[in-house]
């Protein structure tokens, strides 16, 4: 049995891999964004169901409104950061491919 202590294998990624990365939280977040419009959506629905029967009942959905608000911003904010970073390893890719770089 040996003592030595092995060396950690280093791994390298190039600017292909980090488009990928990018693109894909991009494609994850414009989905999250999607989801929480559709919950906004559903909630609506059943707040205007609720409050024909009952006029009180809009009150009761303001603080979960106001939460589905935040999280669509901060999805819609992720997404467009995403887009940013994969527009620019994309052109960074492009200049690599054709020996810019």
């Amino acid at each position: 049995m040996s003592n030595q202590i092995k060396k950690p294998t280093v791994k390298t990624h190039d600017v292909g891999d980090m488009l990928d990365l990018a693109t894909l939280a991009e494609c994850d977040m414009n989905w999250m964004y999607t989801a929480l419009v559709d919950v906004r959506l559903r909630v609506a629905k059943l707040k205007k169901e609720l409050t024909a029967r009952d006029v009180n009942a809009q009150y009761h959905f303001h603080m979960l409104e106001k939460v589905l608000e935040m999280y669509e911003y901060i999805a819609e904010d992720r997404t467009r950061c995403h887009e940013q970073s994969a527009e620019a390893y994309k052109k960074e890719w492009e200049s690599f491919k054709e020996g810019k770089l």
